[in-house]
This record gives C-alpha cells, sequence and structure tokens, in this order.
C-alpha cells in the first residue's frame, strides 16, 4: 500500500551496503531522504556508489516519485561523518569560533563542498545551542559556537553562509535550545527549568536571529515547562511548534529530532504521528524498522494529514527540493577530492 506521508521521512540504513529489506521497504514506499552515518561511510569511492544506488531506488518504486534527497550530520569535531573518508578531520564549531568567524566560514565551506562532492544535499547543522557551563558546554562537547547568543548568531550566520555559498541546504539545531540540558536526550529526556521570557532572550535568540536565513530548523527532545507547563518533549509540543512559527517566524522546514532517541516514550509510530501533529514537517528516524508503514498510516490519520496543513507541508518541502535541485552538483573527482 502506497502511502502519501512517507514523504515526510528521513531514514538512516544499517551499514554500508542496502539491505534486500531496505531495497524492499523503500521502493514500494519512497521517503523524502536518507541520513547517511560513519557506519555507513567506509570510503568517498563506496559512499558515492552507495547515493547513487538511493537515488535510483524511486525509479523502481511501485508510483513515480522525486529523487530521494540526501542528508548528513557534518559539523565538525565530534560529529565529523566525513573527515574520516578524506583523511583529515574537521576542527569543531567551538574551536573554530575561538579561532574567529573567518575559520568558522572556512571550516562550513570545505565541509559542505566535500559533501556536495559526495552527493548530498542538506547538512543537519549548524548547532546553535549556548554552551551553558556545567551542562551544554559539557554535554554538546564543543558542538556549540560558545555561551552568548550575540557570539553564536555571528558564527552561526557564517557557518550558514559557508555552507550556502558550497550548495549545501542547511538546518539549526536544536530548537528551542538545549544550552542548559543536564542529560544526554540520546539517553534520556533533558528538563530546562527556566521562565519563557529568559528562554526567548537568551536561548532562543539565536534560532529567531538566523530563522530566515536557513533552510530548516530541527526541533529538539527536551522538556520546557516554562513553555508548556509540563515536561512534553518540544518536537511533540504543539505551544513549542507555534512559538517557532509565530514569535520565531521560521517558515521554512521544520525536522524532528531522531524519533528513536531515548527522550522519547512510546513506539516509533506513536512518535511520528505525535510529532506530526505538533508540527514538524519532516519525520527522522535513524535507522530502518518494520513499523514503517505502521508510521505512515499513523500519520494519516492524524490532524496532520490532510488539508491546509498538508498542503502547507507539502509546499515547504518542495521548496527545499527545488533549492537543493538548483544546486551546482559537481560530481564526484578524486583529485578535488
Amino acid at each position: 500500500m502506497i502511502h502519501a506521508s512517507a514523504a515526510r521521512f528521513v531514514f538512516g540504513l544499517d551499514g554500508p551496503e542496502l539491505t534486500d529489506r531496505e531495497r524492499r521497504l523503500f521502493a514500494a514506499s519512497p521517503p523524502l531522504g536518507f541520513l547517511l552515518f560513519a557506519r555507513n561511510l567506509e570510503s568517498a569511492p563506496q559512499t558515492v556508489d552507495l547515493i547513487a544506488e538511493l537515488r535510483a531506488l524511486n525509479e523502481s518504486s511501485a508510483s513515480p516519485a522525486p529523487a530521494p534527497l540526501l542528508f548528513v550530520d557534518q559539523e565538525g569535531g565530534t560529529v565529523d561523518r566525513l573527515g574520516p573518508i578524506l583523511g583529515t578531520r574537521f576542527p569543531s564549531p567551538g574551536r573554530c569560533a575561538v579561532a574567529g568567524t573567518d575559520r568558522v566560514h572556512e571550516n562550513a565551506y570545505l565541509m559542505g563542498c566535500a559533501a556536495r562532492m559526495l552527493g548530498f544535499d542538506v547538512d543537519f547543522a549548524p548547532v546553535v545551542d549556548l554552551g551553558q557551563p556545567g551542562t551544554g558546554a559539557v554535554i554538546l562537547e564543543g558542538r556549540t559556537f560558545g555561551f552568548h547568543s550575540e557570539d553564536v548568531v555571528v558564527a552561526g550566520m557564517m557557518f550558514l553562509h559557508g555552507l550556502t555559498r558550497a550548495g549545501i541546504a542547511t538546518c539549526l539545531k536544536h530548537f528551542p535550545g538545549l544550552g542548559r540540558g543536564a542529560v544526554d536526550s540520546h539517553l534520556e529526556r533533558p528538563i530546562v527549568d527556566a521562565h519563557d521570557v529568559d528562554l526567548m532572550v537568551t536561548d532562543v535568540a539565536p534560532f529567531t536571529r538566523l530563522a530566515r536565513i536557513a533552510d530548516g530548523i530541527m526541533v529538539g527532545h527536551a522538556g520546557y515547562p516554562g513553555f508548556t507547563g509540563d515536561a512534553t518533549p518540544a518536537s511533540l509540543s504543539p505551544t513549542i511548534h507555534s512559538i517557532l512559527r509565530g514569535p520565531v517566524g521560521f517558515s521554512g522546514v521544520v525536522y524532528s529530532d531522531d524519533l528513536l532517541m531515548g527522550a522519547l516514550e512510546g513506539t516509533v509510530p506513536e512518535r511520528a504521528a505525535r510529532a506530526a501533529g505538533a508540527g514538524c514537517d519532516v519525520l527522522v528516524v535513524s535507522k530502518g524498522f518494520e513499523a514503517y508503514e505502521e508510521a505512515m498510516a499513523a500519520i494519516e490519520e492524524s490532524p496532520a494529514a490532510g488539508g491546509a496543513v498538508a498542503f502547507a507541508v507539502a509546499e515547504r518541502i518542495e521548496v527545499l527540493r527545488a533549492k537543493c535541485l538548483a544546486a551546482p552538483r559537481p560530481g564526484f573527482e578524486l583529485t578535488a577530492w
């Protein structure tokens, strides 16, 4: 059975090659795209071949579908998917920020060029959370540009410009800010217990300032009682999404953080339906899973499935796709690499 909601998913893969199960699953219901991790990338030629195979999957689909977009988490430092196969590690955002905004721009541009040459379309970067001493600065391990929101805005702007110049679409994360989170959301749910006004003028400020020049924003899984009155994860909260679309003024694609993270409860189909109902345009799942069809069906039964909401989601995704297709794709050339 073909589901229109398949076009709202981005999936990871199990390994460096597509399995027969993955081929069947994704050919039957093509997702919006694929997110590749270190486990999927053994060498540059292997990555190019894998991406080419993924782009061709939809040609054998049971229904016509656009070629999938290819996503990567490429920040530098501890989140460096491309450096190992290039043979040169990219420095962290924190290290570049200390060296100056020119270095932030240069690093982002070079990472973007590498990503585009391999065939990627979108980088889930930059992180614009604040590096709060004792929390964000520790948990996020150099992934932030600094503690002060103004410094983060300037560095974030340079990073965005570097990726855009390389032809890679961008994504700010993790709205409304994980800098105060005392635990890792991969393992459990952080609770950011701060007043809403305080959050708006500090943690949320970089997102507000950069929203109009970013292609996407990823919503994290922390709870913000100051905004919502309870511990509901941001990704599943209509209140948080109304802040993102309202006061922050963001009109691009909104992504969920990985729906397999330990910060969330319930089955993946339940998580996906709640995230879509709350306001996530695109649902990110770091691995393929057998309940894919169940998840698609759950979304189609939710309030996010029809009418003006579904039309607006499709329109935002189409704008992103058009930008990715319009950007020059240089192709892989070993000497340039």
